[in-house]
């Protein structure tokens, strides 16, 4: 069984056991409600009965009238006791058992002891009835009434509930099962995410090393050979060691800014000043390798709330994907624009361009267009790092290419909200000096 699995089980489990717990205590308390107004009614009426029944009481003989008897027992009964010559009169004797009016209090004692003007609930003869009770001189009036329907509704009412949480645990267990799996679902992924990452960046790192270790061997078994005839060896060693070393770097950026550990400072940033430095290299670059090269709207200042160093990056990886997919005698285009609220840096190529396919994983860790096809390869790594920094800016990256005649990436980042004013400043700086 994987960890997952076991981590799912338990959390299903635990959800579970919480909604249970949840309906269990709803339900409690829809039960005491109804069970504190349905007695609270009853008590009412109780209190009603006792109204009209003091009214009737003349020296302890009662005469209230009675309902006819053929119709069933009554409803409510009355109680009064003597304290002092412990006897008790009661309307309907069959209420304690007996077939006279007149009995001895002991059939009554659990009575004896209530307080004055409180209802409460008493077993009177095997049965459960609400109580009130008056006090007059030495007699203690009981006024009596049953709670046989009150009973059958809270019966009733526990018997619905009882099915009603048995249904509700099934459906807990399954609502539990959704709830633990859809919060372990971006864990599971971001698991799978590491794990890939790490099998994949040993594989990358695994090539150069093997090259470097291969080529030191063969250095060894030749120690007397002079540096000017290993020397093709000797820049294969270097040219994977560089190789390894950005490898490494971009694989640091990448874990810091998975861990969140990766600070990026926004400021002020003039984004035409940082293209007009980062292309200086890469034009003459490209007149070396005989490619045309262009920088175009980068003359005018375009502020934006940027991290320098980060935002050259950016730059660094576009362009350095466009010159090492452009062949000799193609054409490298930078635009930069304004649009709306945004600032619009495009990079053109007219290199071999990328398929359909592989557009979708562009962005993918580690991801390679065909290397045979391109006849380049690199790390996989840059574009992933270049989505990062443009997300950290609040802004948005996309490609589009065709094969055979080169590729577009666009760079949509927020405008700076008092740029006005930043290009005011400086054309006030610019007149005074």
């Amino acid at each position: 069984m994987t960890l997952f699995r076991k981590t799912l089980i338990k959390l299903t489990i635990l959800n579970s056991i919480l909604l249970i717990l949840l309906l269990a205590s709803m339900c409690g308390s829809v039960y005491y409600y109804v069970q504190k107004v349905t007695y609270s009614d009853s008590t009412h009426l109780l209190q009603s009965d006792a109204k009209r029944a003091l009214r009737r009481i003349d020296s302890g003989i009662i005469t209230m009238e009675r309902p006819n008897p053929m119709l069933g027992p009554p409803q409510s009964y009355i109680i009064v006791a003597d304290t002092k010559a412990q006897k008790f009169v009661v309307d309907y004797p069959e209420l304690v058992g007996s077939n006279v009016q007149v009995n001895n209090t002991s059939k009554i004692k659990n009575l004896m002891g209530m307080q004055e003007k409180t209802a409460q609930l008493k077993m009177i003869y095997g049965e459960t009835y609400n109580v009130l009770m008056e006090r007059s001189g030495t007699k203690n009036i009981y006024f009596i009434r049953t709670v046989d329907r009150e009973q059958m509704i809270l019966h009733r009412l526990f018997t619905i509930i009882i099915y009603g949480l048995v249904s509700g645990a099934l459906v807990s267990v399954i609502v539990g099962f959704f709830l633990a799996r859809r919060a372990l679902r971006p864990v599971e992924k971001a698991w799978d995410r590491q794990n890939r990452f790490v099998a994949d960046a040993s594989h990358e790192l695994r090539t150069p090393l093997s090259i470097i270790q291969l080529k030191i061997e063969g250095l060894l078994r030749r120690p007397r050979q002079k540096v000017q005839e290993v020397g093709e060896d000797i820049a294969v060693m270097l040219d994977e060691t560089r190789r390894l070393s950005k490898l490494v770097g971009n694989l640091l950026t990448l874990a810091r800014s998975d861990a969140n550990r990766l600070e990026v400072s926004l400021a002020p940033l003039d984004l035409g000043a940082v293209l007009r430095k980062v292309t200086e290299p890469f034009s003459e670059m490209a007149e070396v390798e005989k490619k045309s090269f262009i920088l175009d709207g980068a003359d005018d200042p375009i502020y934006i709330n940027g991290d320098e160093q980060r935002v050259h990056q950016l730059v660094v990886i576009l362009l350095d994907n466009a010159m090492k997919f452009t062949p000799k005698g193609g054409a490298i285009t930078v635009v930069c624009t304004r649009e709306n609220k945004f600032a619009r840096l495009s990079v053109f190529d007219s290199g071999c361009g990328i398929s359909e396919q592989d557009v979708k994983h562009i962005f993918d860790r580690f991801y390679q267009v065909d290397s045979a096809r391109t006849g380049q390869k690199g790390t996989g790594l840059g574009l992933s790092i270049a989505e990062w920094i443009v997300a950290k800016h609040r802004g948005k990256i996309d490609v589009e290419s065709e094969l055979g005649k080169g590729t577009t990436f666009s760079v949509r980042l927020p405008l700076l909200k008092n740029e006005s004013e930043l290009q005011e400043g400086e054309k006030e700086d610019d007149s005074k000096s």
